[in-house]
């Protein structure tokens, strides 16, 4: 490793930690707003696997039951488990959001160096700090949003997408492609969007310039090596949501556009919070907010100017038009629904973007290709190859004070947020605790994390926050498993994903239900695991004078056929990476 790539990773190192502090004042502390609900999804794994020694496959501790490995939002690979182990799961969580802002900070600077061509650190570091310090990803992070969390990682995606077009070889594409399938599994299919609307516009863009398909057979690659990999997430995901049992809670219907007011206070006010609101306002400010500051914006409005009126040429001028076709229409989508020819409003009758229901959240990939144009134009106009020792300490100290604006401005956000009383235990190895009690008194609307605390109790919260669920069958007044009057149970016994009951059954064919609700992947030993009319829970018929233990598991319908294909990727990518050239 060189001393240049040790020094990197110890100011992005340093950046991290400089930006997170607000988060550790009380180490354990546990988070306020949606931190309760995604904290649960992380502490539903790790209980699972650590305390019952199980594939994290169904969560019985919310909802009345909901699936938990086909969730969109739950991360199946995340620094956090790991960390969980050594430490409480709130400071784990906090470690992990400062890990997730190095790996930002890093790609970042390899982005911008290594591909973009920019040689001056300082103005590395400080562009680094417009997209990975940038607002939106503080106040999404703020707000509890940890599915924002992978955003981090985009600028990774773009390195080696770029490095791919650049004529690298297949491998680069295909380790673009890994990191496009570690979103996805990192519980960040709300970044998805994003990353392919970038890919697209980069991969058609590059290709009109150079007038060659060689960078949309790159993004191709990607995109398939990417799908491979998340498929043991990916398929089970959506098997899932277009199953019949899935529903949907979020508003998708609602028009929304940011006014040109709310547009420049997003990107140059330093004095917004999750509190700001504006009169024609649907959301919350946390999912328009993107603080830059003013150098930034005015970087950027001189980056985009220099680049459609200059008749320069250069032999990277694909990649520069690449960022700025991309970088303006990613603006255009943030500003919503402003016509009914808006990038926002096309997107409705687009069967994957039209579950896309929050435009402003683009403003993320305009600063991040933003930047990125920044870092190319300051190259090509050999801005950072000033020769005068006075004049670089000058620009130096200009570029410390604008990161340090963003540091401080944005990580402001974090004060407070962390700050409620630790949780009263952790985790315990294969201790296998009984049966989750069914509480109806938990608000999880409320602060102090109450679904976090009802489940390290030993409480399941019906009344759930959770909008992406199972339709609810489960009923709150009845036992985990109980039989029509012919079925004696005589005892069960409890993990997530298996209830093993020894039963006595009568001269008649009756039926065993499983009090949670149904998802396709429920099946037993001895029958078809499905609804029945009467009582709609998980419903297991049995044959008259049956006698011993019946069990009645869960998998995830789509995970065999994910696995398959993730398997096939392993090979094929060992075999293609060898590849120097793409076609």
């Amino acid at each position: 490793m060189s001393r240049q790539t040790v020094l990197v990773c110890a100011i992005s190192a340093g950046l991290s930690v400089l930006i997170c502090a607000p988060l550790f004042v009380l180490p354990n502390g546990v988070g306020h707003y949606d931190w309760d609900q995604h904290t649960f999804y992380y502490a539903s794994v790790l209980r699972s696997v650590v305390e019952y020694g199980q594939w994290p496959f169904w969560n019985p501790w919310y909802c009345g039951g909901n699936v938990l490995w086909q969730n969109p939002q739950v991360p199946l690979l995340s620094p956090a488990y790991p960390l969980a182990l050594v430490f409480s799961l709130p400071l784990a969580m906090k470690i992990n959001v400062v890990v997730h802002y190095w790996i930002g900070f890093v790609g970042m600077h390899l982005l911008l160096r290594q591909v973009a061509g920019v040689r001056f650190l300082p103005l590395a570091t400080y562009l680094s700090c417009v997209f990975v310090a940038s607002g939106a990803l503080a106040l999404h992070i703020a707000e509890g949003h940890a599915v924002f969390l992978p955003a981090f990682f985009l600028p990774l995606l773009l390195y080696w997408l770029f490095r791919a077009m650049s004529g690298g070889g297949l491998r680069d594409a295909v380790l673009a492609g890994g990191v496009l399938g570690l979103i996805v599994i990192n519980g960040g299919l709300h970044i998805i969007p994003m990353a392919v609307i970038g890919i697209g516009t980069i991969a058609l863009t590059a290709a009109v310039v150079k007038r060659r398909w060689q960078p949309v057979l790159v993004a191709l690659a990607c995109g398939v090596a990417g799908f491979a990999y998340a498929a043991p997430k990916l398929v089970p995901v959506l098997t899932y949501i277009g199953s019949d049992r899935f529903q949907d809670d979020r508003a998708l219907g609602l028009p929304d556009a940011m006014t040109s007011e709310m547009v420049g206070h997003a990107y140059l006010d330093p004095s917004q919070n999750r509190h700001t609101h504006f009169p024609d306002q649907v959301y919350p400010w946390q999912e328009y907010g993107n603080y830059i500051g003013v150098p930034a914006a005015l970087l950027i409005v001189a980056a985009l100017l220099w680049l459609f009126f200059s008749t320069r040429q250069s032999a990277t001028r694909w990649f520069g038009v690449s960022l700025a076709v991309a970088a303006a229409l990613f603006f255009a989508f943030s500003l919503g629904e402003f016509s009914p020819f808006a990038p926002a409003s096309l997107a409705r009758v687009v069967p994957f973007l039209s579950k896309y229901r929050l435009p402003s959240r683009f403003t993320i990939g305009f600063v991040l290709f933003a930047a990125t144009l920044v870092g190319w134009a300051l190259r090509e106009l050999s801005f950072d190859d000033i020769s005068s020792r006075r004049v670089r300490i000058v620009v130096a100290a200009l570029c410390l004070i604008a990161s340090g604006d963003l540091i401080w401005r944005n990580g402001s956000h974090f004060i407070g947020i962390f700050d409620q009383r630790p949780l009263d235990r952790g985790f315990r190895l294969l201790s296998r605790p009984p049966a989750p009690i069914t509480d109806l008194k938990v608000d999880p609307y409320k602060q102090d994390a109450p679904m976090l605390r009802a489940m390290m109790a030993g409480r399941s919260t019906f009344l759930c926050y959770e909008p992406l669920k199972l339709k609810e069958l489960a009923d709150a007044d009845r036992p985990l498993v109980f039989g029509d009057d012919g079925v004696r149970v005589v005892n069960s016994v409890f993990t997530p994903n298996r209830i093993d009951v020894d039963i006595d059954v009568g001269p008649e064919t009756s039926h065993v239900f499983v009090n949670q609700n149904y998802a396709h992947g429920w099946r037993s030993t001895i029958g078809t695991a499905a609804t029945e009319s009467k009582y709609k829970n998980i419903a297991v018929t049995v044959p008259a004078g049956a006698a011993g233990r019946l069990s009645v598991t869960f998998f995830p319908t789509g995970l065999t056929a994910g696995w398959v294909i993730f398997g096939v990727a392993v090979v094929a990518s060992l075999r293609f990476m060898r590849f120097r050239e793409m076609p």
